[in-house]
């Protein structure tokens, strides 16, 4: 009988979520030339290939997608007898930026695989608009942000380009009325965007909602008070994608970027990044 070695699952474990032997490598703090064998190591071990080249990084192969579905768990057992049995108590923090439109339950899922895959490191999560997450970290107050812009600008992690839609009301008609009315603040990212969407289609538009937060302009909006813009793929109670059938102009696309800081806690960030691409990649091809 041979015996799986948790070190080279965890490190399997990390090139699925980075899609780079390089990147997995540097948040593992080992060589690439080591990881890779490790790599050899199971694909001897399990006669099967692990990893298959794309673009310029690689993904798994489906036998090593499956066998990590078991390979995560014991990662994580692994971790959570030596918290528990070594009375270990958290190692370090690490403080998430979240924007607000990226709050569902795929990186709900992501923050909470992360933290039984890594139980001694204490998260601090904040949400804000993208701009002031930005502006966060510049002064040092957040070790990773999920962003939505509309670009890929340097220093940003590319996750994936999902598309906008105008959204309203589950069977709504405030899309119908002229002027129209928004159920957007003016301090959204994607504000100026469909209002100059908007004033180019000659279609008269109206602010449908005070000051707020993305909660006032959504409980506005599936009210039927007016329509929103809100990125595809996102399930939002009591609201969906307007069918306007070309009455309403189209939107841009917009980025997904994972901004990543130096610092102490740079290596935990970095992983915590390959847990939001899954989730983020697995919201993006729903869209």
């Amino acid at each position: 009988m041979r015996n799986l070695d948790i070190a080279t699952i965890r490190s399997l474990q990390a090139v699925a979520e980075y899609g780079s032997v390089t990147r997995a490598a540097e948040a593992l703090n080992m060589t690439q030339s080591a990881l890779s064998m490790q790599m050899k190591r199971l694909e001897e071990l399990f006669g099967e290939a692990m990893l298959i080249k794309q673009g310029r990084g690689v993904i798994v192969s489906d036998f090593a997608t499956e066998m990590l579905i078991e390979g995560r768990k014991l990662v994580a057992l692994n971790d959570a007898i030596l918290a528990r049995f070594t009375d270990a108590r958290p190692e370090g923090r690490l403080r998430v930026g979240l924007t607000s439109d990226w709050l569902f339950a795929k990186v709900a899922q992501a923050v909470r695989d992360f933290r039984q895959n890594n139980p001694r490191v204490a998260l601090i999560i904040n949400d804000a608009r993208s701009k002031d997450l930005r502006e966060q970290m510049k002064r040092g107050e957040h070790d990773v942000i999920l962003t939505t812009e509309f670009e890929a600008p340097p220093g940003a992690i590319h996750l994936a380009k999902v598309d906008l839609a105008w959204f309203g009301a589950i069977g709504g008609q405030a899309w119908t009325q002229r002027p129209l009315p928004i159920a957007n603040s003016p301090h959204c990212a994607y504000y100026s965007i469909g209002m100059a969407a908007l004033d180019r289609a000659g279609i008269e538009w109206a602010q449908g909602v005070a000051e707020g937060g993305s909660d006032t302009w959504k409980v506005s909006a599936a009210a039927d008070l007016g329509i929103t813009i809100l990125p595809r793929g996102i399930s939002q109670s009591g609201l969906a994608p307007v069918d306007h059938g070309g009455a309403l102009p189209p939107l841009p696309p917009t980025w997904l970027n994972v901004y990543v800081a130096d610092g102490p806690a740079r290596r935990e960030a970095a992983d915590f990044a390959g847990y939001l691409r899954r989730a983020v990649c697995e919201v993006a091809a729903a869209a």
